[in-house]
Order: structure tokens, then C-alpha cells, then sequence
């Protein structure tokens, strides 16, 4: 999207992946789009493997040869250090400046040596592009003389219109969407739907594989007496049938232990969708309380429940619009193609 986005801005080369994780440190059923298969986006070279050096070294060699003004590298975690350090490195010496595209400056709950780690890598650019203040506040720490551009993460726009295929079966439609992991709190949810006033007829969706199996989360379910406000979709879910599920929900919930941001709430923005999350990370600055969702406190069954219980009695219609408004103001590709070119420095 964001090579899309510089059409028109840029001449641009992108340079991809031909294999970002090794199998046995991604749990889920595979890293890729099915529904991409052979997909080839246009003035992209698929080429770099994660755990082959030499292709780093290719990489860089088409990068050099094609004399750009800046390379915008992504970073989002550890694990790409060996790769982007090489990279980094290498067009320095050539005299090409570099941008990292921070998803997240440092991984969620990183240990130290994570961050030591992150800080040998970014040191090294010229610029930075970050997408949540927390994110800001991050940088500083490890990096006191950076100066990032802040662009918030923009609406995932090439998300299809769903055609409407499942019904809605209760008064109030909730979507936990994603992997499902420890720190995305999906257990806080469980809990919070424990609290719910008895007549709310509500329905909780969750959709998404599981990072150690659905097991645990499907026991305290039928523990607490809840199966019938619960759905398990406990799979990789196709992009048309993320239009789907979306379109029926009424609202996202992330009820996060810890955040940075949020690709998930890129894809509610998308589809206009108000969403509740918990006050950690970058989450806040996505959602204004009472506007275009609701912010509550992380790890409160509580007041994650009041959240629902207010959802229920907000006028939808409005939160809606208001939505859309910001979505159209502050979620776009285009202001993050010229954030990332202020960044590097080129008009």
C-alpha cells in the first residue's frame, strides 16, 4: 500500500521477501497470504530470505546499482537485526541514507538485550518514521538525538467490501480478531463477558489462529457459563472473509496487556468500525473515548465490561461517522508516503 501510495511522488524500487521466518519460530499455518499466491506487485524484487546472507548481499548490490536517495527499511522486531544491521551498513558505506518504518521500536515486554540489540541497528539510520507516540518515547530512550516523523498507522484500504453473507444473530456483535496471543488479554474478555447484565444480548467473535492452541481459552469458557455469547473461529481467516466478519461486527475490542500499535485497528478503520481497547501503548491515540470508541484500563475484566455495557447504549450511527471523519484525515498511505519522505529528506 505504501508503495501505492508513492506513485505519483517517487520513482520507486521495492525490494521483498522471499522467506521471513523460518518455520519453527512461526506457530501459525504459514507466514504467507493464501490468496496471494503468485501474486507479483509491480517494480518489486522478491529477493531477500531471512537466514541467507547471500541474498542479503544481492540485495544491497541492486540497491547500490540503482542509486536511490534514501532506503525506507521496516522494523517491527529483533530477529531482523543480523539482516537490516548488514544492509544498513553497507549503503552507509555506499553514501545512500537510510529510514526505518517503525511498526515497533522495541517488541513487546523486550528484554534488555533486545533493546541493546535495537539500538546497534537504528543507531544507524539517518531518519525515522513512527506510528505511535509511545513509539516516540521509545526512540528517545535508545536513540536521544532522533528526530522522528509521527504518522499514525493508516487504514488497510485494500481490505475487499464484504457481500454480507453472515447474518447478524444478536442485539450487539463483538470481533476479537487476530493471533491470539497472551499479551492481547483475549482472557480479560473472556471474564468481562462473565459481568455483563444478564439480558444484554450480546455475541463475542473470535476469529484467528492461536499462538498455543484454543484449548485453555474454550475450558474457561464453558467454566463460566458463557458459550452461548461466544463463536471460536480459531483459524487464518482469508481476506474476504476478514471483509465478512468485520461487516457484522458492531465494534472491535482489544483488550491488550501491552501494545506499540495496532495493524489490527488499521483494518477496523478500514471498515469504519468503533473499537474498544485498553490504555496501553499507541492504542490511545487511535480511539477518542466516547467518539470513535471507547479507552478503558488495561487488565480490568471491570471495566472492559462497562465498555460493552456503554457500546451497547451509544448511538452507533454517530461513532460511525466519526470514524470515518478521522480515518479520512489522519489514516491515510498518502500522508505516510510524505512522512517517510520528510524523513529522509527528500522533497
Amino acid at each position: 500500500m505504501l508503495l501505492r501510495a508513492f506513485q505519483g511522488k517517487a520513482d520507486v524500487l521495492a525490494i521483498s521477501f522471499t522467506r521471513q521466518y523460518p518455520k519453527f519460530l512461526f506457530p501459525g499455518e504459514s507466514d504467507r497470504d493464501p490468496a496471494f499466491v503468485g501474486h507479483v506487485e509491480p517494480n518489486t524484487d522478491y529477493a531477500i530470505d531471512s537466514v541467507n546472507p547471500v541474498t542479503w548481499r544481492a540485495a544491497v548490490r541492486r540497491m547500490v546499482a540503482w542509486r536511490p536517495d534514501v532506503v525506507v527499511l521496516p522494523w517491527w522486531q529483533v530477529y531482523w537485526a543480523p539482516c537490516f544491521s548488514y544492509i544498513v551498513r553497507r549503503l552507509r558505506r555506499a553514501g545512500i541514507p537510510v529510514v526505518f518504518l517503525c511498526h515497533n521500536v522495541t517488541e513487546h515486554e523486550a528484554a534488555a538485550w533486545k533493546r541493546a540489540l535495537t539500538r546497534r541497528v537504528l543507531s544507524q539510520a539517518s531518519g525515522f518514521v513512527v506510528q505511535t507516540n509511545l513509539d516516540a518515547e521509545d526512540l528517545a530512550e535508545l536513540i536521544p538525538d532522533a528526530r522522528p516523523v509521527l504518522h499514525l498507522h493508516p487504514a488497510y484500504d485494500q481490505f475487499p467490501e464484504a457481500c454480507g453473507v453472515l447474518p447478524r444473530e444478536h442485539g450487539l456483535e463483538l470481533l476479537f480478531f487476530g493471533f491470539v496471543r497472551p499479551y492481547k488479554g483475549l482472557d480479560l474478555l473472556i471474564e468481562a463477558l462473565a459481568l455483563l447484565p444478564a439480558d444484554l444480548d450480546v455475541r463475542l467473535t473470535v476469529a484467528g489462529e492461536f499462538w498455543h492452541g484454543p484449548e485453555e481459552t474454550m475450558r474457561r469458557i464453558e467454566e463460566i457459563g458463557i458459550a452461548d455469547k461466544v463463536e471460536i473461529v480459531g483459524r487464518y481467516l482469508t481476506e474476504a472473509e476478514v471483509a465478512e466478519y468485520f461487516a457484522r461486527a458492531d465494534a472491535l475490542v482489544l483488550p491488550y496487556r501491552s501494545a506499540t500499535g495496532s495493524g489490527v485497528v488499521a483494518i477496523a478503520h478500514h471498515y469504519e468500525k468503533p473499537v474498544i481497547v485498553t490504555r496501553v501503548g499507541g492504542l490511545p491515540d487511535v480511539v477518542e473515548d466516547g467518539v470513535t470508541g471507547f479507552v478503558v484500563e488495561p487488565e480490568s475484566p471491570k471495566s472492559l465490561a462497562t465498555a460493552i455495557v456503554n457500546l451497547a447504549g451509544s448511538d452507533l450511527g454517530c461513532m460511525i461517522e466519526a470514524v470515518r471523519v478521522f480515518k479520512a484525515r489522519e489514516l491515510t498511505w498518502e500522508g505516510l508516503a510524505d512522512a517517510v519522505l520528510a524523513a529522509g529528506g527528500v522533497s
